[in-house]
């Protein structure tokens, strides 16, 4: 079957573009992803403009997001993306994540399927896109539970595990990156690239409180391309709960411990709250006192890594299969 699938990314952090690269890998189709990131296949101004301190309307009567009035990069992505629809003629069109994307595709007559991200999700533009959305792909696995905002779309909705970028690699089977101090228990901190309200100085604070761990801190200003081999070695990973860190984790295997951390919809916290419910993980809550994590790592250890029903293994590729199944009903 020849088809044609276009993917929209999200440039907030790098968990979107990573997602949809996954995805793709899978397809038996010519696809393009579209994004304001710089690797994607098709860069796309970012709709915001230094020089404007108030945006106009930015929401359109509370229908939408982010429209705001007379922005240049706003008019410029949206030509563009229209532009290489109506050059590709897309059969199905996959976006990860943007209401106004989404309904911009639509209404350029292109069937679309969207990514249903996790948290609190009742507003108009939200349930608009759902209910214009041939199909829905939620990343997590198929006995969470399905959150009220998604109810009634439940007979589109696929939840196909969690989507990790490193499934397919070897790294998983790569030798310990740790070096010093083998006796100690090893805590990787992952910090992922849409940002936290850790510091350095905190995770020194809490080295020192803690002798026997040996604490690595990942993000930041040490960034690593591929961090599964520190993830696959380690006795406990701390990470926010961020969908694709949740699934890099889930593939590694490890006992984890997350921190939710603020965002839109609160849609980290409720990830987090499935990971309490299917008892996979220790979530704190809020940041704990240094003093107090000697305590926290020591029950961590004792939660048996129960990460086979996070679903991660064949996630990216049923994510592909309805995005094919779907393009194959629509034209």
């Amino acid at each position: 079957m020849n088809i044609t699938v276009g993917m929209y990314a999200h440039h907030q952090g790098a968990g979107h573009l990573q997602r949809c690269r996954a995805i793709a890998e899978h397809l038996s189709a010519q696809v393009t992803i579209l994004s304001s990131l710089p690797d994607a296949d098709i860069g796309l101004p970012l709709d915001t403009a230094p020089e404007i301190e108030n945006y106009a309307e930015f929401t359109a009567g509370n229908t939408l997001h982010w429209v705001p009035l007379h922005v240049d990069g706003l008019r410029q992505r949206m030509a563009l993306i229209a532009q290489w629809i109506q050059i590709n003629k897309p059969d199905v069109f996959f976006v990860d994540v943007s209401v106004e994307v989404a309904q911009f595709v639509r209404l350029m007559g292109v069937p679309v399927i969207t990514i249903a991200m996790p948290g609190e999700r009742t507003d108009t533009p939200h349930q608009t896109m759902y209910a214009q959305a041939t199909a829905l792909i939620a990343a997590c696995p198929s006995d969470a539970p399905v959150p009220a905002h998604l109810q009634g779309f439940a007979d589109k909705l696929y939840a196909v595990g969690g989507i990790s970028r490193f499934e397919a690699q070897e790294s998983l089977t790569s030798e310990s990156p740790y070096t010093e101090q083998p006796k100690k228990m090893q805590a990787v901190v992952l910090q992922g690239r849409g940002g936290t309200a850790w510091t350095q100085d905190y995770w020194d604070a809490v080295a020192l409180a803690c002798p026997s761990w040996n604490f690595t801190v990942l993000g930041g200003n040490n960034r690593v391309e591929n961090p599964m081999p520190y993830l696959t070695h380690a006795d406990v990973v701390i990470s926010a709960s961020g969908q694709n860190s949740v699934a890099d984790i889930a593939l590694a295997g490890t006992s984890a411990i997350f921190i939710p951390q603020e965002r839109a919809f609160g849609e980290q916290r409720a990830t987090a709250r499935v990971l309490e419910y299917l008892g996979l993980a220790t979530v704190v809550w809020d940041l704990p006192q240094e003093n107090t994590w000697a305590g926290i790592l020591e029950q961590a250890c004792k939660k048996p890594a129960q990460w086979n029903r996070w679903q991660v293994v064949g996630a990216a590729q049923r994510a592909a299969r309805i995005i094919e199944e779907k393009a194959g009903k629509t034209w």
